[in-house]
C-alpha cells in the first residue's frame, strides 16, 4: 500500500499536518512518540552536593577584605607619590625704588622675589622618592614678611629732659602724694632725659632711613637697630613736622636693602594689607589686614599742622609702629604707619592710618634738597554741601589771597583740583596744603550750574594765620 497521495498536486506537511487545500487526512501515519529528557551523567561521576551557605559567605568576605585592603594601600601610596610641586617663591630686590612726586606715579612694581631659601631642616633630608615640601604653606603674608623686614629698623631716641609740662611738676599724678606733704627724709629722683622708640623704612642703600617727624621729636641723635640686630648711630637730616615726616642717615658699612616703594594710585579698598614695625619695642612685629579706606584726609603733625589723604587700615597698629611699613601683596610699600584712632585706650581698635608712600617721599626729597616744606595756601573758608553734588563749598573767600587773586568767590563749589576728584573741603585742605607755594593748579569749579575752570597759584600760610581747623585753607 502506498504512502503517497492519490491527488499528486496535493502535499503533506512533513510533521504530519495537513497542508492547506489538502482533502483528507493521511491515516497510516505512526502514532507520536514521548520524549523524556533527562540529565546525563557519566557512570563515573559522584552524585552531586549541595553547597554549604556559610562556606559561601565565608568565602566572599575574605575577598572583600582583600579587597579593601588593595584600596588603602592605593590611597595610601597616591599621598606620597603624586604629590605637587612646591610653588615659586617671592624675592627681594635690592636696588631702590622711589617716587618723587605723586604726578609722576610709577608703574607697579611686578611680585618681589624673596631670597631663595632652602626648603629642607638641616636634620632632615628628603627622600629620594619624595619631592621636598616647603617648610611653611605658600602664604601672601609670609612672602610680604620675608620681602619687607629687611627693610624696616627699629629707632630709639632720647631727647632732653621735659621743661614744658602741660601739668603742674608739683602736681604728681592721680594717687600719689603731692610735694609739699613728703617726709623730709624722702628724695625725689632728678628728671631723667625723655626717651622714645619708633621704626623706620630703608630709604636707599647711601643710609637714608625714612620716619616719622613726631618719632625724632627734637632728637638730634639717634640710634637704629636693623633687622639682624646691627646697631648704629644716626643724625636727623631733618624733619616736616606739620605733613609729619623725617629723615635720618646712618654711616655703616653693611649692606642696606632699600625698601621698594608704591604710589598711591595703585592702593585700593580692599586689598591686602600688611604692617611691619617695632610696637611697643617689639621689633619686626608683622601684622596684617586690608586698605579700609583711601584718601581719608586727617588733620596730622604738630604745630601748624597740615591735613594729610592717609590710607585706612585695619591692620593692627600700635605705639611703636609709627614710621613702619605699610605693604601691599608684592611687598611694596605703600604707605608709612604714622597714627591710630582709639577710644581711650592705647591698644588698637582696627583705625590704622599710614601717609601714602609718594607723599612722603616727595617731602623726603625736599628735605634732601634744602626746599621748603611750608605748607601751600588758598586763602578761603568752606565747608561741605548738604545736599546736591560734593565738593568743598567756599562760604568766604579772604581778600588780596591767591584764592581772591584767581577769581573764586563765596558760593563756588570746588569739584576739582588738577586731575584729582575733590569731594569735601578737608580733600581740598590736604591736596592745597601738600602743594609747594609757588606751584599753579587748575580748579574746576560749579558756579550758578556751570563749570568753569580758573588757574591759581599756591601761596605760603601767612605765619599770623592760626585759622580753626578745617574752615579755612
Amino acid at each position: 500500500m502506498s504512502n503517497e497521495p492519490e491527488d499528486p498536486q496535493s502535499e503533506w506537511d512533513p510533521l504530519g499536518w495537513e497542508l492547506e487545500g489538502s482533502s483528507e487526512q493521511a491515516s497510516n501515519l505512526p502514532a507520536p512518540r514521548e520524549v523524556e529528557v533527562v540529565a546525563w551523567m557519566p557512570p563515573d561521576s559522584p552524585p552531586p552536593q549541595t553547597r554549604n551557605p556559610a562556606m559561601v559567605m565565608l568565602v566572599a568576605s575574605v575577598l572583600l577584605a582583600v579587597l579593601g585592603l588593595v584600596g588603602i594601600g592605593i590611597g595610601v601610596g597616591s599621598i606620597f607619590f603624586n604629590q605637587d610641586p612646591p610653588p615659586p617663591e617671592i624675592v627681594v630686590v635690592s636696588g631702590p625704588q622711589v617716587v618723587s612726586a605723586p604726578a609722576e606715579s610709577p608703574s607697579l612694581q611686578a611680585p618681589l622675589p624673596a631670597s631663595p631659601t632652602d626648603q629642607t631642616p638641616s636634620s632632615e633630608s628628603p627622600r629620594s622618592d619624595q619631592p621636598g615640601s616647603p617648610l611653611v604653606p605658600d602664604d601672601p603674608v609670609v612672602a610680604v614678611a620675608r620681602a619687607v623686614i629687611p627693610s624696616v629698623v627699629l629707632i630709639q631716641v632720647d631727647g632732653p629732659a621735659p621743661e614744658d609740662l602741660e601739668t603742674d611738676p608739683d602736681s604728681p599724678p592721680e594717687g600719689l602724694m603731692p610735694r609739699d606733704e613728703l617726709p623730709e627724709e624722702f628724695e625725689l629722683p632728678e628728671q631723667e632725659p625723655r626717651g622714645g622708640q619708633g621704626s623706620g623704612i630703608i630709604y636707599d642703600a647711601s643710609g637714608l632711613i625714612l620716619t616719622n617727624a613726631h618719632v625724632l621729636g627734637d632728637a638730634e641723635t639717634v640710634r637704629v637697630q636693623f633687622a639682624d640686630g646691627t646697631r648704629a648711630e644716626g643724625v636727623v637730616v631733618g624733619t616736616a613736622p606739620a605733613i609729619d615726616v623725617g629723615l635720618i642717615r646712618v654711616d655703616t658699612d653693611m649692606a642696606l636693602t632699600p625698601a621698594v616703594f608704591a604710589d598711591r594710585s595703585t592702593v585700593e579698598v580692599g586689598q591686602l594689607a600688611v604692617a611691619v614695625g617695632s610696637p611697643f619695642g617689639l621689633q619686626q612685629s608683622v601684622t596684617s589686614g586690608i586698605v579700609s579706606a583711601v584718601g581719608r584726609a586727617i588733620r596730622e603733625g604738630t604745630g601748624d599742622s597740615a591735613f594729610v589723604e592717609m590710607i585706612q587700615t585695619d591692620a593692627p597698629i600700635n605705639p611703636g609702629n609709627s614710621g613702619g611699613a605699610l605693604a601691599n601683596r608684592f611687598g611694596q610699600v605703600i604707605g608709612m604707619n604714622t597714627l591710630i584712632q582709639t577710644d581711650g585706650s592705647l591698644g588698637n581698635i582696627g583705625l590704622g592710618f599710614a601717609i601714602p608712600s609718594d607723599i612722603a617721599l616727595n617731602v623726603a626729597e625736599r628735605i634732601l634738597k634744602g626746599e621748603s616744606t611750608e605748607l601751600g595756601y588758598l586763602g578761603v573758608w568752606g565747608t561741605d554741601p548738604e545736599i546736591g553734588e560734593p565738593g568743598a563749598l567756599i562760604v568766604e573767600v579772604e581778600p588780596g589771597t591767591p584764592a581772591d587773586n584767581a577769581g573764586l568767590m563765596e558760593g563756588d563749589l570746588i569739584v576739582q583740583m588738577d586731575d584729582e576728584v575733590v569731594s569735601t573741603f578737608t580733600e581740598l585742605a590736604a591736596k592745597v596744603q601738600f602743594r609747594v607755594p609757588g606751584t599753579e593748579v587748575e580748579l574746576v569749579v560749579v558756579r550758578d550750574d556751570v563749570r568753569i575752570t580758573l588757574t591759581v597759584v599756591i601761596g605760603s600760610r601767612p605765619l599770623s594765620e592760626d585759622p580753626d581747623a578745617g574752615d579755612e585753607e
